[in-house]
């Protein structure tokens, strides 16, 4: 009978969540969803000095405005509970599973000082830290020595007991066949001098009571794996399978870090990003289908997603493909969806008298944050500042001093124009084109640039004149005659 799929997010509650985090959610969630499996929130707060006050529920609303539901969880319960480490602790389990590796030789007693082991050598981690490598030196004591140092109250911390010589191999299910030599797999502390568990201590033992089968992390795990199969070996318990993510990096090839403005889900919610946009474009940050398309839900993602396509390669976070991709999605959004999301920017910028729904249209094809909204609608309110430079145009081979001509004969015929909709506006500027020679858009082109000061805008002349009224049109074009030396 084949086993069911268990994954689990277990993010520490210490602020917002990296992009990093996400996709480890993210992808953990897609394999088991696609293999109907089951899918687990854990919240490891054992660090509880990096802890943060409502760092938790920002993990739930973050994880809840991404899609990513779960099975099983603090707030929704389960089977494998509680689904908070702390309150685990409180439990003894972790105290009680490091003394049964103690009784199997797997962990040992350390009472050593601060002053003691800032006195061993250093050597340098996989992300290039300075760390002391413990020397066992508390691995001699004897049981009387363990058992007189515990009756003294002196503190103390529970190491694992990692041997010096050989190798240990593992498999990893995007790496392959990794082996590493044991004199780099340190005696790493399982049991803090406070009573909690570390996070490599309490995460092997939550993940085995919880029957998770697969263990998505970031690849700078990898090198940690060694010591999480020694102590699934040490216990006799089945060691799941491992799915390591490439780093993510900017488009300097650096880490992520906050530095960049846009390392985390919520950081670029606030920059405008819709959730769906985000979960899209993450989902690609070192995995891909097998298609061309780039564009995908998140249940077709659920239906399509093989973790054996993950890359082994950096993935670059492509903040200009982000915004892109942004675009695409405001682009199918539902026109009256859009216009609840926009209205308040668009009240905020114009303010009253203006017809935001007919605005919110013209824009949504054109921006690819809502945040594009105000400098390209602005405008609309008041005229910009501009030069008689973008009355050049190379194609309709017209500048300033042509514009001058039409703008005036056009301020005379709109003056006397009584219908003033859009339509009628093009109607009267087609009958001048024609009967002057001109091409419409040689007389559009300078109405344009008078009644916008805007060399791209959301929507043609007619329709901003329509918008504005007749007589602010005016008074832009007779400002724009003025510029133009008239």
């Amino acid at each position: 009978m084949a086993v069911k799929i268990r994954t689990r997010f277990a993010p520490s509650p210490t602020g917002r969540m990296h992009v990093g985090n996400l996709r480890t959610a993210l992808y953990a969630w897609l394999i088991a969803r696609h293999e109907g499996g089951d899918f687990i929130l854990r919240i490891e707060d054992t660090d509880q000095e990096r802890k943060m006050e409502g760092a938790v529920e920002l993990i739930y609303r973050s994880l809840q405005a991404a899609g990513l539901t779960w099975d099983e969880g603090p707030d929704s319960g389960g089977d494998c509970g509680p689904y908070v480490q702390s309150e685990r602790v409180e439990q003894g389990l972790y105290m009680e599973y490091a003394k049964q590796l103690i009784d199997k030789g797997e962990a040992y007693y350390c009472f050593c000082t601060r002053e003691r082991l800032d006195s061993l050598k250093t050597t340098v981690d996989e992300e290039g830290k300075e760390v002391r490598v413990y020397d066992k030196h508390c691995l001699s004591l004897s049981k009387e020595e363990v058992q007189e140092k515990l009756d003294s109250g002196i503190p103390y911390v529970i190491r694992q007991n990692n041997p010096r010589e050989g190798t240990t191999t593992f498999d990893d299910e995007i790496y392959g066949e990794i082996s590493v030599e044991n004199e780099e797999l340190d005696d790493m502390i399982l049991i803090k001098s406070d009573g909690y568990p570390t996070y490599n201590f309490a995460n092997v033992v939550d993940d085995h009571l919880m029957g998770i089968t697969h263990v998505v992390r970031g690849n700078e795990y990898l090198s940690s794996s060694p010591r999480y199969n020694r102590l699934y070996n040490a216990f006799g318990w089945e060691i799941p399978k491992y799915v390591h993510c490439p780093l993510i990096t900017d488009e300097e090839h650096h880490k992520l870090s906050k530095r960049s403005g846009h390392s985390s889900f919520e950081d670029l919610t606030d920059q405008g990003f819709l959730p769906e946009t985000i979960v899209n474009f993450v989902a690609l940050l070192g995995w891909s289908p097998d298609a061309e398309r780039e564009i995908y839900s998140l249940e077709e993602l659920a239906e399509i997603f093989d973790y054996h396509r993950i890359t082994k390669s950096p993935a670059v976070f492509d903040y200009t493909k982000l915004r892109w991709m942004n675009g695409e999605y405001l682009k199918a959004m539902d026109p009256e969806e859009f216009y609840k999301k926009a209205e308040p920017i668009l009240k905020d910028t114009l303010g009253d008298g203006f017809d935001l729904k007919r605005i919110a249209g013209m824009v949504q094809t054109r921006i690819e944050v809502f945040p594009d909204i105000p400098e390209m609608v602005s405008f609309f309110k008041t005229l910009p500042e501009y030069g008689t430079e973008l009355f050049f145009n190379k194609k309709m081979k017209t500048d300033a001093e042509k514009a001058l001509p039409v703008l005036k004969d056009m301020l005379t015929m709109l003056t006397d124009a009584a219908d003033f909709s859009s339509d009628a506006l093009f109607e009267l500027i087609k009958a001048y084109s024609e009967k002057k020679g001109f091409k419409t858009g040689y007389v559009i082109w300078p109405l344009r640039i008078a009644v916008s000061g805007k060399a791209v805008t959301p929507a043609g002349a007619t329709d901003i004149m329509e918008i504005i009224g007749k007589e602010e049109s005016l008074s832009r074009i007779s400002a724009g005659i003025h510029k133009c030396g008239g």
